[in-house]
């Protein structure tokens, strides 16, 4: 397996790709830029770019080092800080995103200064050129930048002089060069070749999968990874490194969405990002996708984590991980929305509800070889509300994130479905609260009836980022709010 490292080519040893990624740079590698600021993903010192073909053409995206393991990006171009330091050009001149942030005096300690050029620089790399004439323009240029740095702390030198220094850069296409100094076709070339490498049996990562397959057979007891952005916590957090992995982020089968008229189909190696890009392209005229469904989703996406973490993460892999608090399972519920699982060892596919995908803490009914083949979501017209609560309004953990679809026939509540996060051992439908919101107007359910019907369905827990009581009264103040608003009944999203 090998890696192009800012200029070089590099095979991979075995036992290095189980590292992480950070690690490998700073011990092995010597490159020591990229810096360790939390190992959990959610500062951006230790962002890099990895490179790799897309539809032909080579794109970066800014990843997390820390808790990406090194086989995650073999076959790709990692770029790191020095490659674009050393080699922007013959002359030793500065990128333009490094000379901004200098001119805008855009760092103060400089220990988040190398993730924020690279996080910078993935949007500089990947934002096509733009004369921004209109208001418009200038509005989506502040919001791009917004994204592009919302992964990224800065403790002392704040972020006014940050954004001016990234709003100073007009948007640019890099044409046949690339920031590390060799030309896009030389590395594209590069990557091809080294795409039929060697695989390991400590690292696996197969193409398809019907070599997904073999690979499980292979080795039964490897661990499964899609994005890793939760399962590299354990090796940086709880330094559990698993004896072996397969990574099933490159099969080719888990990276369709569909969408017709009954179902939005979400393969289960898609990430957040590229969901985010897939529903921000579709036509807004088009009625396929029920307009409070797409904007339920095109709201949540950007809560989740950071652009980096967006970039790895997946859908399936945020269902997977079984945790009380993850972003997307709500939602989901709320959606009636159906799991599909395929057992690498047997070839067998089975259908599921994702209510019934939850059997614990941290618990689930994936068998081992088995993953998640699709996650597939009924298309049908309701009205969606969604509140993700947390401190920070991006790359937070939630205290409460609720959903609520349903609809109404003859002013009444004809239908309804409450997901919950953050209110129990696992995301959860409030089925109490539902049955007794069923065959009544809106206006006739006061919040204290919410209350007391919420409760029949959960007992939430105290910690650090909200009380018990907390959690029970801003669930019952949401849904109550969304019942009494009256333009909710005009299919207006909200969020």
């Amino acid at each position: 397996m090998q890696i192009i490292l800012n200029n070089q080519s590099i095979r991979i040893d075995e036992q290095q790709l189980r590292l992480p990624l950070l690690s490998w740079l700073r011990e092995t590698q010597s490159l020591n830029a990229s810096k360790e600021g939390c190992g959990a993903g959610d500062c951006g010192a230790c962002t890099v770019l990895v490179g790799s073909i897309d539809n032909g053409q080579l794109r970066y995206q800014a990843i997390n080092s820390c808790i990406a393991l090194v086989g995650s990006v073999v076959n790709s171009h990692l770029l790191t800080l020095e490659g674009v330091s050393s080699n922007t050009n013959t002359q030793g001149e500065l990128h333009p995103v490094q000379q901004a942030l200098i001119d805008y005096h855009a760092s103060q300690c400089g220990f988040c200064t190398p993730g924020i050029v690279m996080a910078m620089l993935a949007w500089w790399l990947n934002t096509p050129a733009n004369p921004m004439q209109s208001a418009q323009d200038l509005a989506l240029h502040q919001h791009n930048i917004e994204q592009a740095l919302s992964g990224n702390l800065c403790r002392c030198t704040g972020y006014h002089p940050i954004l001016q220094a990234a709003a100073s850069l007009a948007p640019h296409t890099m044409g046949a060069d690339n920031a590390s100094g060799k030309n896009r076709a030389q590395i594209v070339e590069l990557l091809q070749t080294n795409a039929a490498s060697d695989q390991t049996l400590s690292y696996q990562q197969p193409s398809n999968e019907e070599a997904l397959a073999l690979a499980i057979n292979a080795a039964p007891q490897a661990k499964l990874i899609n994005g890793g952005t939760d399962l590299g916590l354990e090796v940086t957090q709880r330094l559990e490194t698993q004896a072996a992995y397969i990574d099933l982020s490159a099969v080719s089968e888990l990276k369709q969405i569909v969408l017709t008229d009954e179902v939005l189909s979400i393969g289960g190696g898609v990430t957040f990002s590229q969901l985010e890009t897939y529903l921000g392209n579709l036509d807004v005229a088009s009625q396929q996708l029920n307009q409070d469904m797409a904007q339920a989703l095109q709201t949540l996406l950007p809560l989740i984590g950071s652009r980096q973490v967006r970039n790895k993460g997946t859908l399936a892999g945020n269902i997977a991980n079984a945790s009380p608090i993850a972003d997307s399972p709500p939602l989901l519920l709320a959606l009636n929305t159906q799991v599909v699982l395929t057992s690498g060892m047997t070839n067998a596919t089975r259908q599921l509800p994702l209510a019934e995908f939850y059997t614990g803490y941290r618990q689930c009914v994936l068998q081992a070889g088995e993953y998640i083949r699709e996650i597939s979501i009924p298309i049908t017209c309701q009205q969606v509300r969604l509140e993700k609560i947390s401190k920070r309004h991006e790359d937070d953990i939630s205290a409460v994130c609720v959903v609520m679809a349903y609809s109404l026939t003859n002013g009444v509540i004809g239908h309804c479905q409450i997901g919950l996060g953050g209110m129990a051992a696992t995301p959860v439908l409030a089925k109490k609260l539902q049955a007794n919101l069923l065959g009544k107007a809106p206006a006739d359910i006061n919040q204290q009836q919410v209350l007391d019907w919420l409760q029949e369905d959960v007992t939430p827990m105290s910690d650090v980022r909200a009380s018990s009581a907390y959690r029970l009264q801003v669930c019952a103040n949401l849904l109550s709010h969304w019942l009494q608003q009256p333009s909710n009944n005009k299919g207006e999203a909200a969020a």
